[in-house]
């Protein structure tokens, strides 16, 4: 299929929605969202969300050196880590034992490839957009799931909820919705509500420490949180269930709460050094981008029985 014809397809797709329309960016589909009050950019490649902004107020980062290339995933947004979170191999033995490929990729495969637009739904206030993804055995993972992302986008925030669904056979995953947000200067910006909790250090041999106080960034950071015991693992099975964690993203001009069901997170910034290093990445952007990832990783992963469903959600808010 063209890519005209794509295009036509989708287009033809979302023709009855008021505020979803077909859109392209480079070699890559996607859809736009253009409400009174909020807006927003979806590819399918992915099911990333690139933008959402409130009030003309962006609430993600999308870098301004971002590519759009089939087979690569956007630098920005929020990519979606599934079946497995960062570097195989600091995965769980449960979750790289489903892992077949001799050099898999980091943060797993399925943000690059091509999700499938299930569902719109609109009202005067609300666009829910439904993407879904079949994965069957292959040469890079021996499970089989049907994973699903549910985007919310309304007058009064963001709301995402990823869902996995077993096949016949029990399946391990970790997995991470790797979000970006702005920053006017990340000198002066702080996170809250993790005070006190464990983190492990991926900069430094992959040791714990304990939070004390708020975290700032005055180097590269790319941490692990641990958050207080919860039963996860069974209630957040349910999309109903409510968003069970909370922290504060404090910026110059922007304050969020991000709400969360999982009990792991990961904070970074690659600072000055690593910038250089990075794809679809300006040498000075570390100033302007921050990553909080709500994430089931490390002992918080999730062992799904045949047919079983999990599911990850994400809430943003503004204070």
């Amino acid at each position: 299929m063209s890519d005209a014809q794509y295009t036509s397809e989708l287009a033809e797709c979302l023709a009855p929605y008021r505020f979803a329309h077909a859109s392209r960016r480079g070699e890559l589909e996607g859809i736009e969202i253009n409400h009174p009050t909020f807006s927003a950019y979806v590819l399918l490649q992915g099911a990333q969300l690139l933008e959402f902004s409130l009030n003309n107020e962006a609430w993600i980062w999308l870098s301004e050196d971002a590519e759009y290339k089939t087979g690569t995933s956007v630098r920005g947004g929020i990519p979606v880590c599934w079946p497995w979170f960062g570097n195989a191999d600091k995965n769980p033995g449960e979750v790289q034992e489903y892992i077949t490929a001799d050099t898999p990729p980091a943060h797993g495969f399925v943000r690059t490839q091509d999700w499938t637009l299930q569902r719109v739904d609109e009202s005067d206030d609300t666009v829910i957009l439904l993407l879904g993804l079949e994965v069957a055995p292959s040469a890079v993972w021996k499970g089989a799931a049907k994973v699903e992302l549910k985007i919310t986008l309304s007058t009064s925030g963001l709301v995402l909820s990823l869902t996995t669904a077993a096949g016949e056979q029990p399946i391990a995953i970790s997995q991470a919705l790797h979000t970006y947000f702005p920053t006017d200067d990340i000198h002066q910006t702080r996170i809250t509500g993790y005070d006190g909790l464990i983190y492990t250090d991926a900069l430094d041999n992959w040791e714990s420490h304990c939070q004390d106080g708020d975290i700032v960034f005055t180097g590269e950071t790319d941490r692990i949180y641990h958050n207080a015991p919860l039963d996860l693992k069974s209630v957040a099975k349910k999309e109903s269930d409510p968003v069970t964690n909370t922290q504060i993203l404090n910026t110059p001009s922007l304050k969020l709460a991000l709400e969360s069901t999982t009990a792991s997170a990961v904070v970074w910034n690659p600072w000055i050094e690593k910038s250089a290093r990075l794809s679809q990445f300006a040498n000075d952007a570390w100033q302007r981008m921050f990553c909080v990832e709500t994430a089931n990783v490390l002992d918080d992963f999730a062992s799904l029985q045949p047919r079983e469903c999990f599911t990850l959600t994400m809430k943003l808010s503004r204070l």
